[in-house]
């Protein structure tokens, strides 16, 4: 397997890009799939009878769900650009493509290093929501829920990505600037 790395050796060439939001086929499977996700944690909060009520009132837990909800999707973004740093050492850009916000970088990234940067956020801040679900006073597990399904479900398009890159050769490098992510194989 072939290291990170800022440049793009002499005997690479593309071997295909991929638009997440371009790509009709692929961004109606990513609806498909986060819709579906999203179905099943509902699904799951109502057949195991979760406290989804609240002692704050109505409007209180809607805005503290919508506040929670949009400081997620932040922090879920900055996760995918810590980790792009923290492999490429190039700086990432954070970046508003509606209806999503993206994360880009320059760096080149093997098939190891891209699926940690694909999957860190829903795995860490997964790991962080169901601890907060399992911990916090019942009145905040709503809110909490809510942005779980948020984490596992809006995470569709990093799945798909993952799944992708899993099935190329280790010796893959893919660069992924926030908007096309592309997939560079040695020349033959």
């Amino acid at each position: 397997m072939i290291g990170n790395t800022n440049v793009l050796p002499v005997q690479y060439a593309v071997r295909t890009t991929v638009d997440l939001k371009t790509d009709r086929k692929i961004a109606a499977a990513i609806q498909v799939a986060l819709v579906s996700i999203a179905v099943v944690l509902v699904g799951l909060a109502l057949i195991l009878d979760f406290p989804l009520s609240s002692d704050f009132s109505t409007w209180v837990t809607i805005v503290m769900t919508v506040v929670a909800c949009f400081f997620y999707m932040v922090v879920h973004e900055l996760t995918h650009a810590g980790f792009l740093w923290l492999f490429s050492h190039t700086r990432p850009a954070v970046m508003v493509r509606l209806p999503y916000l993206a994360v880009g970088g320059r760096g080149y990234l093997n098939t190891r290093s891209f699926l940690v940067v694909a999957l860190a956020p829903v795995v860490v801040w997964g790991l962080i929501l169901v601890t907060l679900l399992l911990t916090l006073p019942s009145q905040f597990f709503f809110s909490v829920y809510v942005v779980t399904i948020l984490n596992f479900a809006g995470s569709s398009g990093d799945y798909f990505q993952a799944y992708a890159v899993a099935k190329i050769p280790s010796s893959a490098l893919i660069q992924d600037d926030g908007r096309v992510t592309t997939v560079y194989l040695p020349a033959e």
